[in-house]
């Protein structure tokens, strides 16, 4: 794991989102999860350490990036022309790119840096019952600069929601994190252990139990979201499977997050290889049987 110091690792920030929380909200993507899962649609945000991007269609074939790396770790024979295990990311191929075609992932941020840089929507925020939401990648794999950044937050008025997978140290984040959040969406993927194992890398015994410490709390609203990815999630035990689950816990409401099958350039952008190739949307067919079963919740058109 990369030592951030007190900086934070963001990946991206999307301004004026109508879709990750009430009103118009700055999405914070933070780079690094516990979580692999194969379907990832922001696989760049996965590993907590420094990565570079390559975009075919911008470069120019010019090859001075070629010419100016002193580890000679750039070979256009290759699909990525990066050769990761040579490269220590000097970044002299980056300044000296044209047309941006090779990219650092992710900017260091200060507290103060990252703060200024969401108060510019402020205004926005006020007038729609706005604020931030912390995506990713998982926010909270970066605990000690997300508190420091947080009280800041807290302390200009802005509504906070955080997207988490759920897998995090509950006695640090209760202590830490909890008090600044106002609205959680917590991530249901794979209710059986040993495919959420298969699919996400690891157990799904801790997601369980922060979720259900979290329920108990009563001192956040919590929207459970469950991700509907064709041949794993959306099969009918999975899904019967939560829906009795959210059902007995008392849960009305939830989030079904349909899938997005145009991820898949991101992954080979950063040299990876594709491990789930389903390329096609949800059919009408689908969304219906889905719908079916969670028709004691409410929950969104999907």
């Amino acid at each position: 794991m990369l030592d951030l110091g007190m900086k934070g690792f963001i990946t991206n920030l999307k301004r004026n989102s109508l879709d990750d929380g009430p009103g118009i909200r700055t999405v914070i993507f933070f780079k690094g999860c516990p979580l692999s899962c194969i379907w990832c649609q922001n696989p760049e945000c996965i590993q907590l350490k420094q990565e570079i991007s390559y975009s075919p269609e911008d470069c120019l074939a010019c090859y001075d990036c070629v010419e100016i790396c002193p580890e000679d770790a750039i070979n256009f024979s290759l699909n990525f022309p990066l050769v990761i295990e040579k490269c220590t990311y000097c970044g002299k191929c980056i300044s000296q790119c044209k047309t941006k075609a090779l990219k650092f992932v992710g900017t260091l941020y200060t507290v103060k840096e990252l703060l200024e840089t969401i108060l510019i929507d402020k205004p926005f925020f006020e007038n729609s019952n706005g604020g931030i939401t912390l995506s990713g990648g998982e926010a909270t794999y970066q605990m000690p600069f997300l508190h420091s950044f947080l009280k800041q937050v807290k302390s200009n008025n802005i509504h906070v929601c955080l997207e988490t997978c759920g897998l995090f140290n509950k006695e640090i984040f209760f202590e830490r994190i909890l008090p600044f959040i106002d609205l959680i969406y917590f991530d249901l993927k794979i209710f059986d252990e040993k495919l959420h194992m298969k699919y996400c890398g690891i157990s799904n015994k801790k997601i369980f139990e922060n979720f259900t410490a979290l329920l108990e709390s009563k001192s956040v609203e919590i929207l459970p979201r469950i991700p509907l990815i064709p041949k794993i999630t959306v099969n009918d035990k999975n899904l019967n499977q939560w829906a009795n689950y959210l059902e007995n816990l008392g849960i009305k409401k939830i989030e079904l997050l349909p899938y997005n099958p145009l991820w898949h350039p991101k992954v080979y952008s950063i040299g990876k290889t594709l491990q789930y190739t389903y390329s096609k949307w949800l059919d009408v067919h689908e969304k219906e049987k889905i719908k079916k079963i969670f028709s004691a919740f409410e929950f969104r058109d999907i």
